[in-house]
């Protein structure tokens, strides 16, 4: 679920494309692995009132850099800190207003990585009007956002997001040929007739473009117009602190150059970091990702990848103020199965524990909500069951993360993996596979091949029985999941696979930095504006709540790129 590509703005203009990965439908909003794009751990000497202990070293500011240490200084209006896709779009959207921008980044020219998919989940667009996408009621998608979070994000902040994502990914486009937006594909779209926006009383609605194709020559052209604006880059130049005024207005950073020198950049209307988050800290990870850390206990540890938290830490050091909660996407709930790619993707099959027993509506809203169920169902494999009509089961899902994409080619591979668990028997699909499929004409035989015995192989088959039962009435009296996701297991074969319980490895964090709806970092106890200072993409917070929980694919990467256009451009418009 994760892509990682090296990109530079040279190769960018070429037009070099990447080919699109997979089953995933979520993008990491963001572009640099490991290390942050625009700073690293270092900053001002201004740590508040945390105290320093051994789990939270990370909270305490190194010494600041002596001036006469500083052998370069610029001017500007903006500084952008970090060109991930929030960077990026910042950096163009700010140059385009008419101010003048100077960007960090940590990253040299010629090795400059982006992480994420490349999916763009949005409303309300012209491409997407011009497809024959339905338009959404903001004020619904809003509502249904706040819904997921747990009313935890920014209201301000989602509301901003949602009246302004079309128009954001018609500007982010806006440099492909006829031909390359022709081809960009709509997941889940068409759609088919069993196909409904509200299940459960969460909506997921159709809009998530798949750029990955052209992604490349995407972000290369939002430097190039941010460039010919009369922008400047500082390739492989970390941020390694921040200045300030004596009121505590962020005025600048100093960053470090290839050649070891710093440079001063001075930002007369503000700074805008957009560093990634900190899920390849595994210090700041423990600490703040307290779910995860309860389901791990004392001695496990957090699956990370992605970001050092270098931008995290500039803001922290600066006076702002942390998300209340800390969440991730992925890495809080547990998979029906352990592999990251189970053949039903979302659908809602029946889900079965190691008691043999059924213990969940398996189709609550979207993955996500779902699978966190099974964080309390004793340890040992939780089993995924359906039948030969699966082709229905799949196409009434929602249009949700790990969905199967099937009006794009998402099934194509599924019968092959069928088959071969029909003529494999009681060796199933295969060693190959992962996970192993298995196939038989009668309940028993399907449970004994995925390790059921005894009392457990009897409430196993005693779940499907029950749930056919449900399944006919239309009403699932035990779990409340919704009649149009209820298929019974009743046509043979029937199939299963088999995981052990196992916890979602984290992509990246969804929390960060407070900010209000203009992406201003907000001070620790005050909550009150940081003068001077912002945060875009996953160094900011204030966006998705308790989870990665959202209406549509690629909200990930559309959010960055939607929030590094408005706070870029909110930023130019200071006096």
């Amino acid at each position: 679920m994760e892509n990682t590509q090296g990109f530079t703005r040279r190769n960018f203009l070429k037009g070099a494309g990447l080919g699109a990965a997979g089953l995933a439908a979520v993008g990491l909003a963001g572009c640099s692995p490991s290390q942050s794009a625009g700073s690293s751990a270092s900053g001002t000497a201004s740590s508040g009132t945390a105290s320093s202990t051994a789990a939270t070293s990370w909270r305490t500011a190194p010494e600041p850099i002596a001036e006469g240490d500083i052998a370069e200084t610029a001017e500007c209006d903006v500084l952008v800190i970090g060109l991930s896709f929030s960077g990026c779009s910042a950096f163009r959207a700010a140059a385009e207003s008419g101010a003048k921008v100077i960007a960090m980044e940590a990253h040299p020219e010629d090795n400059h990585p982006c992480m994420g998919m490349g999916h763009f989940g949005h409303i309300n667009s012209e491409f997407l009007k011009e497809r024959g996408v339905d338009g959404v009621d903001p004020i619904e998608f809003l509502n249904n956002w706040q819904l997921r979070a747990a009313n935890r994000s920014n209201v301000s902040l989602a509301r901003k997001f949602t009246t302004t994502c079309g128009e954001a990914f018609d500007w982010y486009i806006d440099c492909l040929t006829d031909e390359e937006r022709d081809a960009l594909e709509i997941q889940f779209y068409p759609t088919d007739e069993a196909y409904t926006t509200f299940k459960n009383g969460l909506g997921t609605y159709i809009g998530t473009a798949s750029t990955m194709p052209v992604q490349e020559k995407i972000l290369a052209n939002l430097l190039q117009v941010g460039l010919d604006a009369g922008a400047q880059i500082y390739w492989g130049c970390p941020a390694r602190q921040f200045l300030t005024a004596d009121d505590g207005r962020v005025t600048g950073a100093v960053g470090q150059k290839e050649d070891g020198s710093y440079v001063q950049v001075n930002a007369a209307k503000g700074v805008i970091v957009c560093a990634g988050d900190y899920s390849a800290n595994p210090e700041m990870a423990k600490e703040l990702l307290s779910q995860i850390t309860n389901m791990i206990g004392e001695d496990g540890q957090i699956v990370t990848s992605g970001y050092e938290g270098d931008g995290l830490k500039l803001c922290y050091w600066a006076g702002g103020q942390l998300d209340p909660y800390q969440s991730s996407m992925g890495g809080d709930y547990y998979y029906p199965c352990d592999s990251p790619a189970d053949p039903l993707g979302s659908a809602a099959s029946l889900w079965i524990n190691a008691d043999g027993k059924r213990y969940c509506n398996e189709g609550f809203g979207f993955m996500e909500w779902a699978a966190y169920a099974g964080a309390l169902q004793p340890a040992g494999k939780i089993a995924n069951v359906f039948d030969s009509n699966y082709e229905a089961l799949i196409k009434a899902q929602p249009a949700c993360h790990t969905g199967i994409d099937y009006p794009n080619g998402g099934m194509d591979g599924l019968p092959a993996i069928l088959e071969a668990a029909v003529a494999g028997g009681p060796e199933g699909s295969g060693p190959d596979s992962n996970p192993v499929v298995y196939a038989a004409n009668d309940y028993e035989t399907l449970g004994g091949y995925l390790g059921y015995e005894g009392e457990a192989l009897d409430n196993f088959v005693a779940s499907i029985e029950r749930y056919n039962e449900l399944c006919a009435t239309g009403l699932d009296e035990d779990f409340g999941k919704e009649k149009s996701l209820m298929f019974a297991v009743n046509q043979p074969p029937y199939y299963a696979y088999a995981g052990e319980k196992t916890l979602g490895g984290m992509l990246c964090n969804t929390s960060g930095v407070a900010i209000d709806e203009n992406g201003q970092v907000l001070a620790r106890e005050t909550f009150r504006p940081i003068p001077g200072l912002f945060a875009a993409g996953n160094t900011a917070g204030s966006r998705f709540g308790i989870q990665y929980t959202t209406a549509l694919c690629g909200v990930s990467i559309a959010f960055a790129v939607t929030q590094g256009k408005f706070t870029g451009e909110y930023v130019a418009s200071l006096a």
